[in-house]
Formats: C-alpha cells, structure tokens, sequence
C-alpha cells in the first residue's frame, strides 16, 4: 500500500459531462494507454458498469447501485473498500483515496495517458480574398484610386 496519487479536481473547471457511448470511445477521448486500457475493460467487465461520462481530465464508469468510480491518467479512484478494489481490478498497487471516506483506488501499469488528438472539423469558412496591391502614381508616388487617375495629378 502506498500513497495516493491522487490530484486534486477543479470542478468548475472540468466543464459540462458528455455522456459517451460506449467504453471505447471514452477510452479514445480519453488517450489511454493501451497498457492501461485493459485494466480498466477489466474493471468495467467486472463493476455491473451502466454508463460512461466523461470530464475535461477524466471519466467515470457509473456503476449500478454503489459510487461511480473515476478513470483519471494513471489510477482510478472510487471503490467501495480495499477487496472491492483488489476484486475488480486484480493484483494492482492499491491506495487509500481521498475522494470519499473508505474509498480506495488503483494505480494504472502507465502513469501518463498518451496525447488526445481531437478529431479534425472540415472549415465551413471562405478563404480570405488576396489583399489588393494598389497602383502608385508615377509622378507623385501616391496610392492611385481604382479608377487608375491620380486626383493629385489628375
């Protein structure tokens, strides 16, 4: 047993939840780790799981009749006690957790997630006009309006 790892969660900051799909794609918003994706299918497999929402830093698994647990880069916090722990997700370094009273969590095999890459959005916008190059007057070096006389020099 060692210390959390925990950090702590602005929630004001992590924005509105977005309800996903399916477990895969909370995983690709995500960018977890291969490594780390198979501990959390095994948790997920094991958990009775009933949806996935996920947050700017994190998402979390919500799970039938007990607490939500939260899959964040390299651990996953929120089990009910330390065998609820070692049940779901096997022989992993386990750590008392802050977020609740007899919470605890699980070190991933990675610690840090693999960079996301949002998904490219085709631009609906124009591209810019070119900039028009304006005529000089020969004689006196002004710019020349579009009608191509001088009104300096006319």
């Amino acid at each position: 047993m060692t210390e959390s790892p925990e950090s702590s969660i602005d929630q004001g900051r992590e924005g509105r939840p977005k309800r996903y799909a399916s477990l895969d794609e909370a995983l690709q918003r995500h960018g977890v780790p291969p490594e780390n994706q198979a501990v959390v299918r095994r948790i997920a497999e094991n958990a009775d799981v009933t949806g996935y929402v996920g947050y700017r830093t994190y998402f979390k698994l919500e799970r039938r009749g007990s607490a939500a647990l939260e899959v964040h880069a390299g651990y996953t916090n929120g089990f009910r006690s330390e065998a609820d722990a070692q049940r779901l997700a096997g022989e992993l370094e386990r750590w008392p957790s802050r977020r609740f009273h007899g919470a605890w969590g699980v070190t991933h095999p990675v610690a840090r997630p693999l960079p996301t890459v949002a998904p490219r959005r085709e631009s609906t916008r124009r591209p810019a006009a070119p900039e028009r190059v304006a005529a000089v007057c020969p004689t006196c070096f002004m710019e020349m309006p579009l009608t191509g006389v001088c009104p300096n020099c006319g």
